[in-house]
């Protein structure tokens, strides 16, 4: 049994990870971090993501296993991978399959508690796995036989019981967090503090450039928006990025494109946007909003799961339908016409709720409940 009063050897398996820039590879780092702070000693078993060479610098012990060939045995290739690296006193599987599935048959076998997290794209209606009727089973399994599932929002435990017909053994919400001091720090550095097409204020989308995104909704509106002044920064990489830029070119150098974000940069627009605009179709959290929070900036979001759970609809932002430019328009032009003080400091207030060490402290209250089970 595990001492739960002290150190815990907590395993966390992923299939993306950083240095790949998304919600998901943020919030894994940054819980890990948040646990090893109080004690825990974590390690991280990450999938390799494909041409990249070197290896990112980490606090913690980070191991990598290869892209299974096929998700028929994807399970068992990560299971065999987890073998290696010792004993652990609990396994969290960040997706429902493939790591969730992994980490529930490898808990099955050494007797240690399973918790599975998963994380909107796995369970989506659009997941790919729901079209594979074998790698559907093992992701249903895993969330009927892990030991807990923890899902970021109400809308994600809806679905976990749809999937599940009500035969998960324990569900726990527990929300993504933000680290506020570090996205508050100085950002002069950032290659946008000398550039002229951001003198000019600006709305901020940021993201992954895909389709549940909703930034083709977002330039929509932006495009109907008077005076001309104003620009809509759109900062993220994806597959939809040639299909966006091809929407905007009428609106010439009204809708501005920078790519990946990070560090400085990253940190600069979300500090100097005047507000962000997340017009997502799906969201199971919506991390981006706790960001641009975390800079005292308002957040116009869609109904999507998640971002109703954390944007306060007159408060620290606005809501508005899914899928309706329209109303994505007026909220903007509301915004645009506000002076923005008493919803920043409410925006402020919310992301200061939501700190990595809040976020793991509720995570080891239930680590300690199950490893004192077994």
């Amino acid at each position: 049994m595990a001492d739960t009063t002290g150190t815990m050897r907590v395993l966390h398996v992923t299939d993306t990870f950083l240095p790949k820039i998304g919600g998901a590879e943020i919030a894994i780092d940054q819980l890990v971090r948040a646990m090893g702070k109080m004690g825990h000693e974590c390690s991280v078993l990450a999938q390799r993501r494909r041409g990249v060479g070197k290896e990112i610098d980490t606090p913690y012990r980070l191991r990598r296993f290869a892209n299974p060939r096929s998700s028929l045995w994807a399970g068992w290739w990560i299971e065999r991978r987890m073998r290696a690296l010792g004993p652990a006193d609990i396994v969290i599987g960040h997706h429902a399959f493939p790591p969730g599935y992994a980490c529930v048959k490898f808990g099955q076998k050494v007797a240690v508690p399973s918790i599975v997290y998963p994380r909107g794209g796995d369970i989506y209606e659009v997941s790919r796995f729901r079209r594979k009727k074998l790698a559907w089973k093992k992701l249903t399994s895993a969330l009927v036989e892990a030991s807990a599932v923890v899902c970021a929002s109400e809308a994600m435990e809806g679905i976990v019981r749809q999937i599940t017909g009500g035969r998960e053994r324990r569900i726990v919400r527990i929300p993504n967090g933000v680290n506020v001091a570090e996205l508050r720090q100085e950002a002069a550095a950032s290659r946008f503090a000398r550039d002229p097409k951001f003198k000019s204020p600006f709305v901020l989308g940021l993201g992954r450039a895909i389709h549940r995104k909703g930034f083709h909704l977002l330039i929509e509106a932006f495009a109907a928006l008077t005076p001309r002044d104003w620009r809509l920064v759109i900062a993220g990489d994806g597959r939809e990025l040639e299909a966006l830029r091809r929407q905007a070119a009428s609106q010439g150098e009204r809708v501005v494109f920078t790519g990946l974000v990070e560090g400085a940069d990253k940190r600069w627009l979300l500090q100097h946007c005047r507000f962000m605009a997340a017009p997502s179709l799906e969201e199971s959290f919506g991390n981006v909003a706790l960001e641009a929070m975390s800079c005292g900036k308002p957040v116009i979001a869609s109904r999507a799961s998640g971002f109703a759970e954390i944007v306060r609809h007159g408060e620290n932002g606005l809501l508005v339908e899914v899928g309706d430019a329209g109303s994505l328009r007026e909220a903007v032009e509301t915004y645009r016409r506000s002076s923005l003080e008493r919803e920043s400091a409410a925006a402020l207030a919310t992301a200061e709720a939501f700190s990595w060490e809040t976020i793991a402290a509720r995570w080891d209250v239930l680590m300690k409940e199950l490893t004192a089970r077994t």
